[in-house]
């Protein structure tokens, strides 16, 4: 009885959030930082790796830095009077970093998901904090990247999200948004060597604007 229960809430949410979601697109950008981090991975191989807080300091300190812009869009939907919220989207975007006397580039695509909680909800303005996580594929455009470190030019990864948003007017968002890395999942060639530093980790400090219709 009890499951029966808590499957017929859950399926009210589902029904409810798609009868009351809103699209969104948008653009967001800001300061990026890079660096990469040991791991233990033999030759050929994929691995799954997390960096620490140490490898985090690392990248803003002395890592590769640089800007990343992106077009986002997804949908977006509110319950409790407006308090409480969840939305999904999709990211396509470049990111250019530069340190290590070297330059690198990426295609970036994300799917991301948050839970949004509003603090103020009054008319069409809210203001509130989210939280949620980012899968990302960055594709790297650098044409020696891969034969430097026995790498693929294809790196995945899952990121964190954080940051303060608000509604304007009922249609305009504007967002604050930290990124940080969680795991890493790539592949070691031929040339990677144990011991090797094949794992990386991006930092990112985002400003948005959505559009919400």
């Amino acid at each position: 009885m009890k499951k029966k229960l808590l499957s017929l809430i859950l399926a009210s949410f589902a029904l409810v959030s798609v009868a009351q979601a809103r699209l969104y697109f948008g653009v967001e950008g800001g300061y990026s930082a890079h660096t990469a981090y040991g791991t233990s991975l033999q030759k050929n191989s994929f691995y799954f790796s997390a960096p620490s807080t140490s490898t985090i300091s690392e990248a803003l300190e002395n890592g590769q830095k640089g800007y990343s812009i992106a077009g986002v869009f997804g949908t977006e939907s509110f319950f409790l009077g407006g308090f409480l919220g969840s939305r999904s989207g999709t990211s396509v975007g470049y990111t250019s970093l530069e340190g290590y006397e070297s330059k690198m580039e990426f295609v970036d695509v994300g799917l991301s998901t948050d839970l949004i909680l509003n603090l103020v909800v009054t008319g069409g303005f809210s203001l509130g904090v989210f939280g949620g996580i980012e899968v990302g594929y960055h594709y790297v455009l650098s044409p020696d990247f891969p034969s430097n470190i026995g790498m693929s030019n294809h790196i995945f990864d899952f990121v964190g999200r954080v940051g303060l948003t608000t509604l304007i007017a009922d249609h305009h968002r504007l967002e604050f948004i930290t990124k940080l890395p969680v795991a890493s999942v790539n592949f070691a060639g031929d040339e990677a060597y144990l011991g090797g530093t094949v794992g990386f980790a991006r930092t990112s400090f985002m400003a948005s604007y959505k559009f919400v219709f």
